[in-house]
């Protein structure tokens, strides 16, 4: 074992509490993670910082205050731990996110925690809630903030407080707990499925197997082991064809049983009632089962079939044929679009009140029902900002749950990228100017004035590059540019100077509901879809979307698209 495994297994044993609960366990390793991160910055803050201050030859002093905080968060943190491993789960965190809202009492004045710069950092807390504890909490932390903040501005006799960050802390919380109620159900429903299906077909198939390759010539008792199972099972001998099938395969492949008894691996995968895209899969499982060790779906007719399959062995360890089971698969994958249906119903009835927020506070801003003070309009702002973020995730939602769907199509029409730049900088200029950064365009003027394409998901995944690069970006600029790399392509290009992406990375962010692991991607907000969309929607114009990145010195990425000059 490798000193880097060893490694591994220590930090799981760490971070892993046993609970007979699964959610509990879960809450119980994100507070470890989250506790050793603070130990690790204790550690930092007490050894290592004065080490590199004397390597560099800088003089450093450092007061008794430091020493007594760093070696205060690590008694706290083994506290913690230690609390975590031994009381319930609820303990340690609420214990944790007490301390925390402790903390930010005393990191700032009191005017700026309850109307300033640092009122932000109460959010934490509420977020941190619904992933500790259970999902309500949110709401229960929020409603303990709202408080606090009350008695701080009633101590230090500040003016009363506004009920606009109240009200934002609120919807926070109510995100957070959909969030958090979602991620529950959605690991709940995984693992019941994982529990009643995966083990029951992996069982079945390695008994199958097994008992196969000791009793192939006892014809009698194998008869009895297929029909004994509700499943499909085809046996297939080195040269792909059936020597053994059972009635429940006949019934659920729509195949008389003489006709399927004779078949063979090629009969089946050129089968008309199977669906061309399945072909591949379907061959693969049976000609190759040594390289698929987990199950798949093909489409069949109108049926969504799982099939697992296996080598069979004989007494001499000799691969002497290929054993599948087919499962009718249906009905779970129909309550897969179920959910993206779902997800879809509850975005939109989500977004309809959201744009009333939007709608109020926009009004309330240009003074429609009265005059307003600077303070009212700044709220006002912050409000129409939020909403306008929540509005942009729910749209992510409806066009993932779309795209799952099968129901998102593109358009063919007349495009003008000259229009898509300069669309692009009415709507993202202001957010790379909040950050001070330049955000500069050019155009190729070999590519034709007009091209076919859909336009607004072109300028969608114009947008999705450009607010990523500018989310992970602090300084420097984005530049973006559309050119005509060769004769029959032409290309969306968007360059940042930001943190850059680690190479082991890199071939996750395209992953659905996934981030960078690291702490620069955690300060900044999403589901994690944008760049998911952005490939979807580029494979289903036949592109390929391409990532260059050098950490710490940005990053590059290059949409390819067949050109189609419109007349």
């Amino acid at each position: 074992m490798t000193l880097s495994n060893k490694f591994s297994i220590l930090v799981n044993r760490f971070l892993d509490v046993p609970s007979i609960d699964p959610d509990d366990s879960r809450r119980r390793k994100i507070l470890n993670v989250i506790l050793a991160f603070v130990g690790i910055a204790a550690l930092f803050l007490l050894v290592i910082s004065p080490i590199l201050s004397i390597i560099r030859g800088i003089s450093f002093s450092v007061d008794a205050g430091i020493y007594i905080t760093a070696i205060s968060l690590l008694t706290g943190t083994v506290v913690l731990i230690f609390i975590n491993r031994t009381l319930p789960g609820w303990v340690a965190s609420t214990l944790f996110l007490i301390l925390l809202m402790v903390v930010f009492y005393f990191s700032d004045t009191p005017e700026q925690l309850v109307d300033g710069r640092s009122l932000f950092v109460f959010t934490i807390p509420i977020i941190m809630a619904s992933m500790l504890l259970r999902s309500t909490a949110s709401f229960l932390i929020a409603a303990l903030v709202s408080v606090e903040l009350y008695i701080i501005s009633a101590y230090a006799q500040l003016p009363p407080l506004n009920f606009v960050p109240v009200t934002v802390f609120f919807m926070i919380a109510a995100v957070s707990w959909l969030s958090s109620r979602s991620l529950e159900q959605t690991l709940k429903e995984l693992r019941e499925i994982n529990k009643n299906l995966d083990g029951l077909v992996e069982q079945k198939t390695n008994d199958l197997a097994l008992s196969l390759s000791r009793e192939l010539v006892l014809a009698g008792r194998n008869r009895t082991i297929l029909e004994s199972i509700a499943d499909g099972v085809v046996v297939f001998d080195i040269y792909g064809k059936a020597i053994q099938i059972n009635a429940a395969l006949s019934t659920l492949l729509g195949i008389p049983y003489n006709d399927l008894a004779e078949t063979t691996i090629n009969d089946l995968t050129r089968s008309k009632s199977l669906n061309p895209k399945s072909q591949g899969i379907l061959m693969g499982l049976l000609a190759s089962p040594e390289k698929h060790l987990s199950s798949h779906r093909i489409e069949w007719d109108k049926k969504t079939l799982s099939i697992s399959s296996a080598q069979v062995f004989d007494d001499l360890n000799a691969a002497v044929g290929t054993v599948a089971v087919f499962r009718d698969f249906t009905r779970e994958a129909d309550v897969e679009k179920m959910k993206s249906t779902f997800v879809a119903m509850i975005s939109h009835e989500l977004r309809t009140p959201l744009n009333g927020i939007l709608g109020y506070a926009e009004m309330f801003k240009e003074a429609v029902y009265g005059p307003v003070n600077e303070k009212q309009a700044n709220m006002s702002e912050r409000i129409m900002k939020n909403a306008q973020r929540l509005i942009g995730l729910l749209n992510d939602l409806l066009d993932q749950a779309q795209i799952e769907a099968g129901k998102l199509a593109v358009k063919s029409e007349a495009v003008h990228p000259k229009e898509l730049l300069e669309n692009l900088h009415g709507t993202m200029d202001k957010i790379a100017s909040d950050k001070n950064l330049a955000l500069i365009s050019t155009l190729d003027p070999s590519l034709p004035e007009t091209i076919k394409g859909d336009n607004s998901r072109l300028q969608q995944i114009l947008i999705n590059l450009v607010n990523n690069a500018i989310k992970f970006t602090d300084n420097g600029s984005i530049k973006t540019n559309i050119s005509r790399p060769n004769l029959k392509e032409w290309s969306i290009e968007v360059t940042d100077t930001g943190s850059g992406i680690p190479e082991n990375e890199i071939q996750h962010i395209f992953e659905t509901f996934r981030q960078v692991d690291g702490t620069i991607t955690r300060q900044h907000g999403g589901f994690g879809l944008g760049l998911s969309i952005v490939k979807q929607l580029v494979e289903l114009m036949s592109g390929e979307i391409k990532v260059k990145s050098v950490v710490g010195s940005g990053s590059t990425f290059t949409v390819i698209l067949p050109l189609e000059i419109s007349k």
